[in-house]
């Protein structure tokens, strides 16, 4: 895995949020760029969504580049539904 780059799991349930979670802050620690490689995301659920959304403000707030590779249908659709694709960056930053 690259420094910054986390592969998202293919069912994003509250089984796989501690393992996200510290990815995360892993990735975050090592002020490196974060991209988040969104390709294999069949689907996610509220808190996942939750979890990315406060990765993304705090990458904001520590000045690091945050992107996105290759969201999936399913993680676009579900991130429009709740009306977070400007705050995840869904919709622009796409590698």
């Amino acid at each position: 895995m690259n420094a910054g780059k986390i592969c998202l799991e293919s069912h994003l349930d509250m089984d796989a949020l501690p393992a996200l979670a510290q990815a995360l802050r892993n990735a975050l620690a090592e002020k490196a760029p974060l991209l988040l490689d969104g390709s294999r995301v069949k689907s996610i659920n509220g808190a996942a969504l939750q979890l990315l959304l406060a990765a993304t403000q705090s990458a904001q707030q520590a000045d690091i580049s945050f992107n996105w590779h290759q969201p999936s249908p399913p993680l676009e659709r579900a991130v429009e539904l709740l009306g977070l694709s400007n705050d995840l960056e869904l919709g622009g930053n796409k590698e």
